[in-house]
């Protein structure tokens, strides 16, 4: 008979979920097996984000593949849906909830696992991760290049802001824009891409008054600003 791997407290300790055992490892005061455990979490979490991320993404490539960028572009925006709004759903209401949002918001992105810089003006808070969480770091990886490369939607149109050859992960922001702006007339937050994707930051854009989101972010959608907020 083969001995056995396992000893029943190691099996008891692979049965734990990783916060429980930092949990534990902060209650007993043991600060190295603390920061070890908080690593190892980190870890964990970012091989899931990015095993998901690369699932995604190879989905939307052979859609786009197989089926063509109408289709592509219509499967995104269903897509978009099914977890946007329900998200903005969440958000509290009224201006004075902004602040929260803004940090709810914040929140949501610290899901990706990367560092933000956050800067804020009069009209306004921009907010990037440096890098980018998922878009950015398939491009820094090179998971647009090589035989296996994911798609790169090469035609210019709504869904790539009119950008040629456009990662194919990153085309699902602009239906996120599109369909907050439908059912709620101006979009919650807008994203100005960078120069060259991946190598440089995107931003998140909030304006504190959705009134003042300029032109120029419904036009590249397709939209018209509504003429009751044309300023």
């Amino acid at each position: 008979m083969q001995d056995r791997f396992f000893s029943q407290t190691e099996i008891a300790e692979m049965e734990k979920r990783t916060v429980d055992r930092l949990l534990e490892a902060i209650e007993a005061g043991d600060k190295e097996k603390a920061k070890k455990i908080g690593q190892r979490m980190y870890n964990e979490f970012v091989s899931m984000h990015d095993l998901y991320r690369d699932w995604v993404t190879a989905t939307l490539s052979a859609v786009g593949r197989q089926f063509g960028d109408e289709a592509l572009d219509q499967i995104m925006t269903e897509g978009v849906k099914a977890w946007w709004l329900p998200n903005l759903e969440k958000l509290p209401k009224g201006p004075e909830t902004l602040p929260q949002r803004i940090k709810m918001f914040v929140a949501g992105l610290r899901g990706h696992l990367q560092p933000m810089h956050i800067e804020e003006d009069e009209e306004k808070v921009v907010i990037q991760m440096r890098p980018c969480g998922s878009g950015g770091r398939l491009v820094l990886e090179g998971k647009y290049e090589g035989s296996n490369a994911f798609l790169t939607v090469e035609k210019p149109q709504r869904m790539t802001y009119h950008r040629a050859n456009f990662p194919v992960y990153c085309a699902h922001e602009p239906p996120m824009e599109i369909v907050d702006i439908e059912k709620n007339g101006a979009p919650f937050v807008v994203v100005e891409p960078a120069a060259v994707l991946g190598k440089e930051h995107c931003s998140f854009i909030i304006y504190k008054d959705p009134s003042k989101v300029p032109a120029k972010y419904y036009e590249r959608l397709g939209l018209k600003k509504p003429e009751a907020t044309t300023k």
